[in-house]
């Protein structure tokens, strides 16, 4: 893999940890909510974007979201309860991107914590997955 698109992986990384680094879980007002909502959004989304580059660099074709997750998982002996929560806060992504059926904000604040672990457990693997690639190519 050449540098530049090592540096693309790491800015999405370093994108998604500034984004949820310090999330409050309890919005003061109705602008932070929202900014807690894009951040929740865009993180999201950048992370499936990292599985998605990962696909790509492990030589196989990238296709929809769940079929990528579903291969780094089988590829990479990734948890499958991590790899069924990622595709959860994927449709959350969706329903937050779209506001359908006017979401329940509960919920979504309530998943906070939750979904800042996910991400944070979802890089962990993709440095993985890059540490091998990078060795590899260096040999």
């Amino acid at each position: 893999m050449d540098e530049i698109r090592f540096k693309r992986y790491k800015e999405k990384i370093n994108y998604i940890i500034n984004n949820i680094n310090d999330l409050p879980f309890k919005p003061k007002n109705k602008f932070e909510k929202r900014g807690i909502f894009y951040s929740l959004q865009t993180s999201i989304e950048s992370i499936v974007d990292l599985v998605a580059m990962t696909v790509k660099d492990l030589g196989s074709e990238v296709k929809d979201d769940a079929t990528n997750i579903d291969f780094l998982t089988q590829q990479r002996d990734i948890n499958l309860e991590l790899a069924e929560n990622l595709k959860k806060a994927n449709g959350l992504r969706n329903l937050l991107v779209h506001r359908y059926n006017d979401i329940d904000e509960k919920i979504i604040m309530d998943s906070v914590k939750e979904i800042k672990t996910l991400l944070l457990d979802w890089i962990e693997q993709i440095e993985m997955i890059l540490n091998g690639i990078k060795d590899k190519k260096s040999n």
